[in-house]
């Protein structure tokens, strides 16, 4: 490497250094995508197969779904087997088909405010084998690379009942897909343990239904951007990862106070404290400062994601506020 080359290596190392960006992981409550607030138990009545039949899928996906909503602590939840003898002892004829019709007289019995119905509508595993090119190695022996790829794919759609009106509260259809490989060489791969696969989407379908009914926390990454003439920032994220945020919103605030930074490192003050702003749901504020960040450096991207961001949160927020 000559001189110059090695001059702007060094160059590109230090302007990297000193203008990246650190993150925080934090945990955000997200609202669900129906309000059910007000509806205290709930129950899942009935899930069939594709057939229209009760099966031993149909009854891991009513399990999964009870499982889920117990997790929420959203709901008052009747248990599987509780609906059972509640059912056996009414006289209903639980090997027969429920209908969704039933429901008022149904949540009656149960004393519940919603119930759940599911039909599978996809439900199948496919598996292929392929091979590779031969090749020859050094030695000239001829080999060649088998593989075993496996697909299993379920479609579940649900309905949700308010057993007062009969109302579709909401319909919903969730698919899942998970895909799984083998290879070996010059044999066939073991085989694919289908059953994983299977489990694995049924865990994904409960994840998709409850977001529907039930608010959710999911992880979310902040990137603050750091600068040699901000130590501010390092410290704040320091502070923002041990849960200390108002000594590190102190921290952000002061750096906002800063005379005689350029504009593209002002600009960054204003956006690292809006972004902190915006995960402690103080949405107004942030927006004012992301916007400062803004009029400062309006060519960032990154900017203008954030004010969008903003708002999306606080819409979000607003949203959790009224389902709580």
């Amino acid at each position: 490497m000559n001189r110059l080359k090695y001059i702007a290596f060094i160059l590109i190392v230090v302007f990297l250094s000193a203008c990246g960006t650190k993150s925080v992981m934090m945990n955000v409550v997200r609202p669900a995508e129906i309000n059910l607030k007000g509806y205290e138990k709930i129950a899942v009545a009935q899930v069939l197969n594709a057939r229209g039949q009760k099966d031993q899928h149909a009854k891991d996906i009513a399990d999964e779904i009870t499982g889920q909503l117990v997790e929420s602590n959203r709901f008052e939840v009747v248990d599987r087997q509780h609906l059972r003898e509640i059912m056996q002892e009414q006289k209903y004829a639980l090997s027969g088909m429920l209908d969704e019709t039933q429901a008022p007289e149904i949540g009656k019995l149960l004393g519940v405010s919603v119930l759940v119905f599911g039909r599978i509508q996809q439900d199948g595993y496919k598996e292929e084998l392929t091979r590779d090119k031969p090749y020859k190695d050094k030695k000239g022996k001829k080999h060649q690379r088998r593989n075993r790829s496996g697909k299993y794919t379920l479609n579940v759609s649900f309905k949700i009942i308010d057993v007062q009106t009969s109302k579709i509260l909401a319909a919903k259809n969730y698919s899942s897909v998970k895909n799984t490989s083998k290879s070996a060489l010059d044999k066939n791969p073991d085989k694919i343990d289908r059953t994983v696969l299977y489990k694995k989407c049924i865990n994904a379908i409960g994840k998709k239904f409850i977001k529907t009914i039930a608010p959710y926390h999911i992880r979310v990454k902040a990137n603050f951007e750091t600068d040699d003439a901000l130590p501010e920032v390092d410290q704040a994220v320091a502070f923002f990862k041990i849960g200390e945020w108002p000594d590190g919103m102190d921290l952000l605030k002061s750096a906002t106070q800063k005379r005689k930074l350029k504009k593209e490192i002002k600009a960054k003050t204003f956006y690292n404290l809006g972004l902190a702003q915006v995960y402690q749901g103080h949405y107004d504020k942030a927006i004012q400062n992301i916007k400062k960040a803004i009029k400062l450096n309006p060519d960032s991207s990154r900017y203008l994601q954030a004010l969008k961001q903003a708002r999306s949160e606080q819409k979000a927020a607003e949203e959790l506020k009224r389902q709580l």
